[in-house]
């Protein structure tokens, strides 16, 4: 019996599509298309000898899952902020010894043990949205006065229980910066690269919070820096790169990554194995994980992992160019290029279990 793996029935049919179609006709032709794509896929595995199942209750601890397994760590209905905090805590649990995160806590055990600065982020969200630094206690106290007004109301409600203070993270570099690392299931690195974006304040306020705290008409302005930990929009530093420009090489020394020879930071390396080995089920069997190098200390913090991340980072090993994403056409084409890493991973993480059987069989007596 091959390596057992199990698929959301939901994926093969495209429900989980996140690209923005708003033509029902084009919708339709896409998410047929997908579940062409991926049962075809799904047919190759199984000629293969990977052994498919689609029902959850048949999930046990020899199968990996081909995305994330939400149903891994809760069996019970509980709301997405206390789903959060058990599958950081797995994470935390997993990752071993080198494991940094910045220090966090939520907003009422905030109130009771601030600290400064700190950034104040809704994980709901994507990017720079609802994220802002809070530097002195005039700024707490605004908040505090909003929360207690606020934190029951529905409309704000889901936004402020997923929301946390978090040590701030300085970068060595004059950019924002953070590192990238695609991992698969057997802890095997599939790519990485150091992103990089000039630290820039955009005006726009289109986050729930930011139009409470950061509206200059809002009665609960606070007259904060908008925060962008993460790259955005910036620029790649691809480690299979041939030559750096200057530039990327001083970005890349900063990091302590030597541009001749980059390589993942042996900390980096550690937390992502440990994390994939113990967390695999959950994580499913390819996943970004990305981290922040934290000037203070000189050690990469975790911040945050992708159950769907972007592939660049496997397609730049390979030569291969990645299709546009701003049209059907090339997104369908990115859906079906995407398959390959997972397959990759795939085959990595069988071909260790069954190295380990082999490992742990006796020796036979002549």
């Amino acid at each position: 019996m091959g390596q057992k793996v199990y698929i959301e029935k939901t994926w093969v049919t495209g429900e989980t599509c996140l690209y923005p179609i708003t033509n029902q006709i084009e919708y339709l032709q896409a998410k047929k298309y997908i579940t062409k794509i991926r049962t075809n896929f799904i047919q190759k595995l199984q000629e293969e000898g990977y052994e498919i199942t689609y029902e959850k209750d048949e999930i046990d601890d020899n199968t990996i899952c081909l995305i994330m397994d939400d149903t891994a760590i809760c069996k019970e209905q509980i709301d997405i902020s206390e789903y959060k905090k058990r599958f950081d805590q797995k994470i935390k649990e997993g990752a071993g010894s080198n494991f940094h995160y910045p220090y966090s806590l939520r907003i009422p055990d905030y109130f009771n043990h601030p600290f400064f600065p700190a950034v104040f982020k809704n994980e709901l969200t994507n990017g720079g949205e609802d994220k802002f630094l809070i530097e002195e206690q005039q700024q707490l106290d605004i908040i505090k006065s909003f929360y207690e007004q606020y934190h029951k109301n529905p409309k704000y409600q889901h936004a402020l229980d997923c929301s946390i203070f978090q040590q701030y993270l300085e970068t060595p570099s004059k950019y924002n910066t953070y590192l990238r690392v695609l991992v698969a299931a057997s802890g095997d690195i599939l790519g990485a690269s150091l992103k990089y974006s000039a630290r820039t304040t955009k005006s726009d306020t289109s986050g729930l919070l930011e139009q409470v705290f950061l509206n200059p008409d809002s009665k609960y302005f606070l007259n904060a820096k908008k925060m962008f930990n993460y790259y955005s929009g910036g620029e790649n530093i691809s480690f299979c790169q041939p030559r750096y420009s200057e530039e990327k090489t001083k970005i890349l020394k900063e990091h302590g990554i030597d541009p001749t020879n980059p390589k993942v930071p042996e900390e980096v390396f550690d937390v992502c194995k440990n994390i994939m080995e113990n967390c695999h089920r959950e994580i499913g069997v390819l996943c970004g994980i990305d981290f922040m190098l934290n000037k203070e200390d000189n050690h990469w913090y975790y911040l945050e992992n992708q159950a769907f991340p972007a592939i660049e980072e496997w397609a730049q090993t390979k030569g291969i160019s990645i299709p546009s994403s701003h049209n059907i056409k090339g997104y369908l084409k990115y859906l079906e290029l995407e398959l390959e890493p997972r397959k990759e991973a795939l085959t990595l993480f069988a071909n260790k279990k069954k190295n380990q059987v082999k490992v742990k069989q006796p020796n036979k007596k002549n």
